[in-house]
């Protein structure tokens, strides 16, 4: 039995030493030079609108979100800045990925550096779109403000 049983696990063995497999590895990163926080950088010039929770009227100003690497691959600091009808300044650590041709970027935490969990969504074509809600306490009251990013890299 063991005359068998010892040639046929040898040839087994030599057959599986021959089998490979195919490079399947797929980040996501194919086509791009560099990481996401990389390749994401820039200024993205755009309009930041905020409205409050259960009002209708919704106010607009001219802002910018930049985007800066970190020192960690797949981080990068979100900066929305803006004046007028709408005033707020603000950053936060993101993380930021590939996606198809553009980017993601969030950060589920909301004790970051704009006290909100946010997302956003770079296309190919530059196009930024971003948002987050912001919980404001006035004396008893806590009100809820919808902010919205909409932009394009400069």
């Amino acid at each position: 039995m063991k005359k068998i049983l010892y040639p046929l696990f040898m040839a087994l063995a030599l057959g599986f030493s021959f089998a490979a497999c195919d490079d399947d590895d797929d980040n996501g990163d194919a086509g791009f030079a560099n990481t996401p926080e990389i390749d994401a950088a820039g200024v993205y010039a755009g309009t930041m609108s905020y409205v409050q929770d259960g009002m209708t009227d919704t106010l607009y100003a001219a802002g910018t979100l930049t985007i800066t690497p970190t020192d960690s691959a797949y981080c990068a600091d979100i900066t929305y800045d803006c004046s007028g009808d709408v005033t707020y300044n603000g950053t936060s650590v993101a993380n930021i990925a590939h996606d198809n041709d553009g980017f993601a970027f969030w950060n589920t935490s909301t004790s970051n550096g704009l006290g909100a969990a946010f997302t956003g969504r770079i296309d190919g074509g530059g196009n930024v779109e971003s948002s987050f809600d912001l919980n404001v306490r006035s004396g008893r009251n806590q009100y809820t403000y919808h902010y919205k990013f909409v932009g394009r890299k400069q």
